[in-house]
């Protein structure tokens, strides 16, 4: 059997088969992999149980002792994402390996997001390890449009299930208010408090919930606060309980939230600094970052949300499936 060094900076627990992770984006990942591959798996451990898991048939986990044993493994390199620990993992491998065979799996826009968080500097540094990176190992983005990323292989990421498929509610009534819904994480890249701070100057006949993270308190008329959801059915109802969704990031890859929002038929809102993420989906609207123009682009939705809702339908939404069958034909290739 194929054999492949997994390394990833996600926090993941192992206990009785299988694995854990907060992160159902990256367990998707390495279960498909598993399917043609017995796994060796370098990440960051946890010592409590995650939110998703995914059985542990084909993989091992891997320690630094286990460098001595590279020579006889004969192993290739997936890498998920750039980031320092990838990084200086793979300087590390250098000195045990003269030759290093396999990918790198970009699924967002590191110069951006190191901007945002760290300025110039972060940007630079980010700049380094992409550079580095990508002299060893072969790039697979997410995205064509990402800074400065040069590759021809593409992987387009899903977690749409028959479970997303089932039968939608998408009657909208005008007389109502229209619901709002942003479901994610709450940091600083994620646009999630210059939404909010949009909404503070809208008047309560639009109304906004935040589902995704714990780490939010607030007290606004026109804001609901739910906080993490895992199950997959309350996600589904989540959407369906809401009219729109709105997705503030400074900086995405191929947001899976997008996905989420068109199979269940939902017009989504994004602002202009992701505009390519828009891709050739229908129903999805950009919006410039202020509370006239979001709320323009809110009336028209509402106003046209048949029709729209129609061409969402038209929409052809990668699966689950599509996605595996595609990481395994990247990485199967001779």
């Amino acid at each position: 059997m194929n054999k492949i060094l997994v390394l990833s900076n996600d926090k993941l627990f192992f206990s009785k088969g299988k694995i854990f992770s907060n992160y159902n984006d990256t367990l998707n990942i390495i279960e498909a992999i598993s399917k043609k591959f017995q796994i060796y798996l370098f990440s960051r451990n946890v010592n409590l149980k995650q939110t998703h898991a995914i059985k542990n048939n084909k993989i091992k986990k891997f320690f630094i002792k286990d460098l001595f044993k590279l020579q006889t493994l004969n192993l290739k390199l997936f890498l998920i994402s750039i980031n320092p620990l990838n990084f200086f993992f793979l300087i590390i491998l250098s000195f045990f390996l003269k030759k290093i065979d396999g990918y790198v799996y970009i699924r967002s826009d590191g110069f951006k997001e190191y901007f945002l968080k760290y300025g110039y500097l972060g940007k630079y540094f980010y700049y380094i390890m992409y550079k580095i990176i990508s002299r060893k190992l072969r790039v697979i983005s997410v995205n064509s449009n990402l800074t400065h990323v040069d590759t021809k292989l593409m992987l387009f990421p899903s977690e749409i299930t028959n479970s997303w498929k089932k039968k939608k509610i998408n009657l909208f009534n005008n007389k109502k208010i229209p619901k709002l819904l942003y479901f994610g994480r709450f940091r600083r890249e994620k646009g999630i408090y210059s939404l909010i701070e949009i909404f503070r100057k809208i008047n309560s006949n639009i109304q906004l919930t935040l589902a995704g993270d714990d780490k939010m308190k607030f007290d606004y008329e026109n804001l609901n606060y739910v906080g993490k959801i895992s199950n997959i059915e309350k996600i589904i109802k989540l959407y369906d309980q809401h009219d729109i969704f709105i997705l503030p990031s400074f900086t995405e890859g191929y947001p899976k939230v997008i996905l989420e929002s068109l199979i269940r038929g939902k017009p989504v809102i994004i602002f202009r600094e992701i505009k390519h993420v828009r891709q050739n989906f229908k129903g999805i609207y950009v919006s410039q970052r202020n509370y006239m123009d979001l709320k323009k682009k809110v009336q028209f939705i509402v106003k046209n949300y048949s029709s729209i809702n129609k061409e969402i339908l038209k929409n052809k939404i990668s699966t689950k499936k599509d996605f595996q069958k595609n990481l395994l034909k990247i990485l199967l290739c001779k």
